[in-house]
């Protein structure tokens, strides 16, 4: 049959057609295993030897690692195990200094290297690092601790000088934590001394922490030694509670009463004694033995009833103190019209209590007090928290401790 030139043309180029049909779909078919292999990086590198150094240190008494920095401004990497991956370029970090955790001989092909795996100080931070393009000691950038003292540490401290702009440092004093004049009435606790070097200049900071006005979140930080003042504070502005251990006496614990925010109950129950002050040592024997709700101190179950020796003739109100706990949502003058009417049913009534001068009133009451982070007291409810501990009783000069009501825990 005859054939058109066009019809020989299309002939020839069917087989063309089919095979480029095929080949797409056959594309189409591996493409995907393809990109999947190609995606898998496989490490050409083999850690062939380890040498441990988490127990090498360069200031073996207070635990301090092995220092290193970048040895110069120019792009080095800190790489992953595997080595596949760059984690960070150290000319980013000049004024970090890191910490030899171990090192590793690296076998790439037939070539191998020694690398280190370091650290930041907080650990926040780490990877593998040629040594080469390491130098050791501490950075001579930034703010440096060189020296770390955690022994015997423990202790309170508040601000030397109020209304200073005294600030709370990040390890690396890069970052304000907090600015102490906005907390006076904090005590701080110190945990660790350190000597912090800047440029050639060397200065001792302390490492404290608190509780921010007495409920709040957590915060430690460096602060210059110098700004502190060892003991406890004497001022308890701003705070919305202060344990019982943290006041000087009866002057600081008396102005606590008279001003804080959530002390209003305390101050109304006491003036129901119009002629008893308020005592500071017994309100911790109250709180301490006496709390009949066990409520008053954090960590309950590890009370230890403290001495009560220079006190007599303690009393003391489990069903007050009971009774103001199951109701702690009420107001305070409904509250304190109970503590009335329940005085005067154990005897105390407003006579006897205007004839009682030669008594003390012991008193620690934590009076729905905002605690939704569960600082204040063991078992808080709702987000408040709550105790109540009352007693009255006399000083006893001899300093012996006659005619007491037996010290107690409430359990239900």
């Amino acid at each position: 049959m005859y054939q058109s030139k066009l019809e020989r043309i299309l002939l020839m180029k069917r087989p063309t057609a089919v095979v480029v049909a095929f080949g797409l779909l056959f594309g189409l078919a591996v493409s995907p295993m393809e990109t999947q292999a190609a995606s898998k990086k496989t490490s050409s590198y083999q850690i062939v030897k380890t040498k441990d150094y988490s127990h090498v240190y360069s200031d073996k008494k207070h635990a301090v690692r092995l220092p290193f920095h970048a040895k110069s401004s120019k792009t080095a990497y800190m790489w992953n195990k595997q080595h596949t991956q760059k984690l960070h370029n150290l000319k980013n970090y000049q004024a970090t200094t890191w910490f030899l955790s171990k090192s590793v001989v690296l076998k790439h092909g037939s070539h191998k290297r020694v690398y280190y795996l370091v650290k930041n100080t907080t650990n926040s931070i780490s990877g593998y690092v040629w040594r080469g393009n390491l130098a050791s000691g501490y950075s001579p950038k930034g703010y440096q601790i060189i020296k770390q003292k955690w022994a015997n540490q423990s202790g309170s401290y508040y601000a030397r000088y109020y209304g200073q702009d005294v600030k709370m440092w990040n390890y690396n004093h890069t970052k304000v934590r907090v600015h102490l004049k906005n907390f006076p009435g904090m005590n701080w606790y110190r945990t660790e001394t350190v000597v912090m070097r800047h440029g050639n200049k060397r200065a001792v900071y302390y490492y404290v922490t608190g509780t921010l006005r007495g409920n709040g979140r957590d915060v430690g930080g460096y602060v210059w030694h110098g700004y502190l003042k060892h003991g406890k504070n004497p001022n308890h502005t701003g705070q919305n509670y202060v344990p019982i251990d943290d006041f000087q006496g009866d002057t600081d614990y008396n102005q606590f009463v008279k001003t804080a925010k959530y002390q209003k109950l305390t101050k109304a129950i006491a003036d129901l004694f119009p002629y008893s002050k308020i005592d500071y040592n017994l309100s911790r024997i109250a709180a301490y033995n006496y709390d009949a709700a066990d409520q008053s101190i954090m960590s309950a179950e590890d009370v230890t009833p403290v001495s009560t020796s220079g006190y007599s003739n303690i009393k003391a109100f489990p069903t007050i103190d009971r009774y103001l706990l199951k109701h702690a949502t009420w107001s305070d003058a409904k509250k304190l019209k109970a503590v009335k009417q329940l005085l005067d049913e154990a005897g105390y009534d407003a006579t006897k209590r205007s004839n009682m001068a030669n008594y003390q009133i012991g008193i620690q009451i934590i009076d729905n007090v905002p605690d939704i982070l569960g600082q204040i007291v063991a078992n808080d409810g709702d987000g408040y928290a709550n105790g109540y501990a009352i007693v009255i009783g006399q000083t006893d000069p001899t300093g012996n401790s006659n005619n007491n009501d037996q010290s107690f825990f409430f359990t239900d």
